[in-house]
């Protein structure tokens, strides 16, 4: 088995935890993200053709996500490569790709 760079995770989330996903790691990374860019780059990805999104998050640290859209169960396939970061930082996006894969998130009613 090949060692994976520190800090690079793979995994899936729930298509409709696409912006609440990116939104954390953008704070965490204090970085703004564009939900427009991301959403359509996601939209035009097929996990099935290899057809992946990627998309940078220029922060400290920088972060550097895939994705791939599934056609059959409204989820989206997720690598995600965070470039010089601490343990913890490693350890929240780790966990906040185990729960946008287990649950699914509601916005807060406003």
């Amino acid at each position: 088995m090949q060692a994976e760079p520190r800090g690079t995770m793979h995994g899936w989330i729930w298509r409709a935890n696409l912006l609440p996903f990116a939104q954390t790691i953008a704070d965490l990374v204090r970085c703004r993200l564009d939900d427009g860019t991301l959403t359509a780059g996601v939209e035009g990805s097929d996990a099935d053709d290899d057809s992946w999104f990627t998309f940078v998050l220029d922060g400290r640290p920088r972060v550097e996500m895939h994705f791939a859209r599934t056609r059959t169960d409204d989820t989206v396939l997720v690598d995600v490569e965070l470039d010089g970061i601490d343990k913890p930082l490693e350890i929240r996006t780790a966990l906040l790709l185990d729960v946008c894969n287990r649950y699914r998130l509601t916005p807060e009613a406003g």
